[in-house]
């Protein structure tokens, strides 16, 4: 499980979401948040999933339904474009999809034109900080650090949204009811999840010339992230979520 993701079901259980709620989950990737709320809106609820990302959407497919949760209609739909027509929503859910398009206002603006009057829109999104903190044991983690947000940099996205996010929302006119941050740890105790998430970002590091296999060397990253960190001692903040909630008013 994704770290970054630990704090996700505490926040979107929170939403409210009720028995029979019919909710948009807006870049579903394989589908872990969109389950998540098809057990919070039961089996009268209806959960439309979208993303881009057709093998995403192929292994969520893949997974058994729950008898007990709404059924889920999992669509390819290309989030940097007008949406399809969609119907309206009592809620409407992302998780880190926003920072990685490339106008946040404009998709904005699309999914508030989704929501029914007094529906909820909820986010968890991430922001480049001044993590890990600057200590002279932790090189190789914040290479790691800036090669991540280079990249999200150098993709369109925004690696600032996760910190703006709730006045970006305020700006289509919701009222907030939800807005705070907590870091990810990676705790000295714990394996890193760093070797893993570095195997899933190489191509894409690659492809935008911000790094080389032969700079990432993957094949050794374990053994020298455990290194460094020994040598450093403590828990390492790694990232910041942010999560902001808000309302269409009327």
């Amino acid at each position: 499980m994704n770290p970054a993701n630990s704090e996700s079901p505490r926040f979107f259980d929170s939403l409210g979401i009720a028995s029979g709620s019919r909710v948009l989950d807006v870049g579903c990737g394989n589908g872990d948040l969109s389950r998540f709320v098809a057990r919070l809106a039961g089996p009268s609820g209806e959960i439309i999933a979208i993303d881009s990302n057709q093998s995403a959407l192929k292994a969520a497919c893949a997974i058994s339904k729950d008898p007990d949760a709404a059924p889920i209609d999992y669509r390819a739909v290309d989030l940097s474009r007008d949406l399809p027509e969609l119907g309206r929503f009592d809620v409407i859910v992302g998780r880190r999809i926003l920072m990685y398009l490339p106008d946040t206002s404009a998709t904005l603006s699309r999914l508030v034109g989704l929501a029914k009057p007094g529906a909820v829109l909820a986010f968890q999104e991430h922001a480049r900080r001044n993590v890990p903190f600057d200590h002279p044991a932790l090189t190789l983690h914040r290479q790691l650090y800036d090669w991540t947000w280079d990249t999200v940099a150098a993709e369109g996205g925004d690696v600032t949204l996760g910190k703006n996010l709730d006045e970006k929302m305020r700006a289509h006119g919701l009222s907030i009811i939800q807005a705070y941050s907590e870091v990810v740890l990676i705790e000295p105790d714990q394996p890193s999840f760093l070797p893993t998430l570095m195997r899933v970002m190489l191509p894409r590091l690659v492809k935008r010339g911000v790094s080389t296999e032969g700079e990432v060397q993957v094949d050794t990253l374990a053994q020298r992230l455990e290194k460094e960190h020994q040598a450093f001692g403590g828990a390492i903040v790694w990232d910041q979520a942010f999560f902001v909630a808000g309302r269409v008013v009327g």
